[in-house]
């Protein structure tokens, strides 16, 4: 009589190919999660380093920050007399507010690294968005609608709540 050994009626191959089997299976979903942060954080590179090649985002961020800076003028009154002209200012302030909110929606959605775009844009998002807060505040009670670039609010504010930290 030849009898096999056997683990729960089966035999010892039946289980050792079973487990080399869902083995390969954690290892292909391992290699899927990694390459897809992989891409995350390339993809967040690159878009740090286009921003910072963009002449007209540069210049963008320049006349945003300068004029929300100035407090002898109203940088919500001058956005809204802009936009009744169509200016280069009124384009160039709504190109920085819709990119900022592209980051923030990409950054909720998980399609950048957020640890990495904070290392290298917290100051700026956080500083831009207290500049720019009175202005989309306005926005939104002008439109009758509160979702007005609610991403880079939501960012800003998350941001603010756990700033970086220190070397």
């Amino acid at each position: 009589m030849n009898e096999t050994a056997k683990i729960l009626g089966e035999s010892y191959g039946f289980w050792v190919q079973t487990g080399a089997v869902i083995l390969s299976a954690l290892m292909a979903i391992l290699a899927v999660l990694h390459n897809g942060k992989m891409a995350r954080k390339r993809t967040t590179i690159d878009v740090l380093l286009q921003e910072n090649q963009d002449r007209g985002l540069v210049a963008a961020k320049f006349v945003v920050f300068n004029l929300a800076r100035d407090p002898n003028n109203s940088f919500v009154d001058i956005y809204f007399k802009e936009k009744e002209k169509q200016t280069k200012k009124y384009k160039q302030i709504t190109m920085l507010l819709n990119r900022y909110e592209f980051i923030a929606q990409s950054i909720k959605n998980k399609a950048f690294e957020e640890k990495i775009y904070k290392q290298m844009q917290y100051t700026n998002i956080t500083r831009m968005w207290d500049r720019v807060c009175p202005l989309v505040y306005e926005i939104r009670q002008r439109q009758n609608s509160q979702t007005f670039y609610q991403e880079f609010e939501w960012l800003a504010k998350r941001w603010k709540k756990k700033p970086l930290k220190t070397n």
